[in-house]
Parts: C-alpha cells; structure tokens; sequence
C-alpha cells in the first residue's frame, strides 16, 4: 500500500464555529472554499481520502493527524474467548494419543478416561497474567479522564477503559508485556506509554489545525528543509515530527525539476520546505545538517 502523511501548506486563522455548515463540514466566506472536517477520520480513511486527490484539500485537522507517517493497524485476534475450548482440546485429545482407553461402566454412564483427574491436572497449565493497574489525567490540570480506550499499539481491539475516576485495570499476558500500550481520548492527544507497575498517564488536549493540506507519498522519503528567514537546515523524517505545527508559518512542496534544479539528485523524492514562525526560530538548532 502507498505510504501518505499529510502536512498543511496554507494554515488558516478564521474560526471554524463561525463558518456556515455545509455538506462535509463549512463553507469559509474568507477563501470562498469548502472546508472538509477530517478530525474524526482513522488514519485508514484518511488513506483512502487523499489517495486520488490530485489537488490541495482544504481541511479541518488534528495536530496528530499531520506530520507523521498514516498506518493502517491490525485486527488483534480476539483468543481469550478461545481458551475453554483450547483448554479442553488439551486435555482430552492427548489422552487418546497416550493409549489411554475408557473404562465401560456397568450402569451405563459415560465412560470416564482412566486417571482422567490426575492426567488434567498433568496437562492443563493457566496462562500466566499479571494484573496491571493505572490512572489517566489531564496533563496541565490533573483532572482524570473518563473513557479513556485502552489498545495495544498497531491494533484496535480496545482492551480497557477508564472509570469515572480516570482508572483503570488490565490483564497483560506474559507474551504483551513487552507491548506498548496506545490512550485514546474524545479531545486529546493519542498518548503512547510502555507497560509498568500502577501506570499514571499524561494526556494534553489536541490543537485543531485549518487549512490547504497535501498528501505526500512516503514510500521514498522526500527531503526536508526547514529556515527562517536566509538561515536554513536539513532535516530527517524523524527530526521533523518533533516539530510542533504551530511553530510552522509557511509550508511549499516542490516536486520533479523544480525539486532538483534547486536541490540537486538528493531532491530526487521531491523537497518539503517547512517556514518557521519568527516566535519560534530560536526553537530550531540551524546549525545542525542531517
């Protein structure tokens, strides 16, 4: 499958709520557009939304939705359900395969495997579960989090939620515990967090981003320059996703010739030039070069 992530290339300051409602999100008076709301799209619908756009889009996003390379998870098989009738596969098949053969009563009743208890309790052995307890708050003020879908990254079975007091209780099997476990939240941002003893989870509101957006393919990664004025540094894709979006006053894509006549053969995958607000230059190092 072709690899997208999306950056804003003309962010917008007009207010969303202000705008007048219209098939698939506002109609914006200012750039006479329709702005699509993308907030509640998964990175698989996103995928399929923008893989034959050919122009910009004009978009309503999350900061979390840009920047960074969309995924398509995996279905977590659902086994826990399975284990009584695994458990009991275990226990009788490997009877038959031992020789054992059953004993005929005289009365009629079912016929029971000789040494049918010892032999179960020889063979049947408990998964190994821990119990791993947490609790989820707002970052800046503490408050906790009702709701809140707990997931194992790259899958989307939910395997806990938080009660009204922003706690929660999971069973992680031995094999899960080397996981990381995914936060879901109505308004914040995804938190991801490795599995530990009485967990406390940080999660920060989400930034609600507007704009022109493009879809870049990443299956060969582009080259990213970033400047401020006539200072300019190289970056990597993962340099770039440490860049809040917010600190981003201007965002040019160039592709093909135009990419290389400025950039040489390393622009060859297209050259995403990323302006930095004048608030926020001394946040970027333009010394470094990737």
């Amino acid at each position: 499958m072709k690899k997208l992530h999306l950056v804003l290339t003309n962010p917008c300051s007009e207010n969303w709520n202000e705008m007048q409602p219209a098939k698939a999100g506002r109609f914006c008076d200012q750039c006479t557009k329709h702005i699509i709301d993308l907030t509640a799209k998964t990175d698989t619908e996103l995928i399929d939304f923008f893989k034959n756009k050919k122009a910009n889009v004009c978009g309503r996003l999350l900061s979390t939705q840009l920047n960074r390379e969309l995924t398509v998870p995996r279905q977590r098989p659902n086994w826990y359900w399975l284990m009584p009738i695994a458990l009991g596969v275990s226990i009788f098949s490997p009877l038959k395969s031992l020789g054992f053969t059953p004993i005929i009563s005289q009365n009629g009743n079912n016929p029971l495997p000789r040494n049918s208890s010892s032999q179960q309790s020889n063979l049947v052995e408990d998964p190994i579960v821990d119990i791993v307890k947490g609790k989820v708050v707002d970052v800046n003020i503490g408050k906790p989090l009702v709701g809140v879908k707990i997931k194992y990254k790259n899958f989307n079975n939910v395997v806990a939620l938080t009660d009204s007091s922003g706690n929660f209780t999971l069973s992680v099997a031995e094999e899960d515990k080397t996981n990381i476990l995914l936060f879901e939240a109505a308004g914040y941002d995804k938190k991801e967090m490795s599995i530990t003893a009485d967990m406390v989870v940080k999660m920060k509101e989400i930034v609600i981003m507007l704009g022109g957006i493009s879809s870049i393919s990443t299956t060969k990664e582009p080259l990213y320059v970033i400047y401020y004025g006539n200072k300019s540094c190289v970056a990597n894709a993962n340099q770039v996703k440490s860049i809040n979006p917010n600190w981003i006053e201007k965002l040019d894509i160039l592709k093909d010739a135009s990419a290389t006549a400025l950039y040489g053969s390393k622009a060859a995958n297209g050259v995403i030039l990323m302006g930095i607000k004048k608030e926020f230059k001394n946040k970027i190092d333009f010394s470094k070069k990737d």
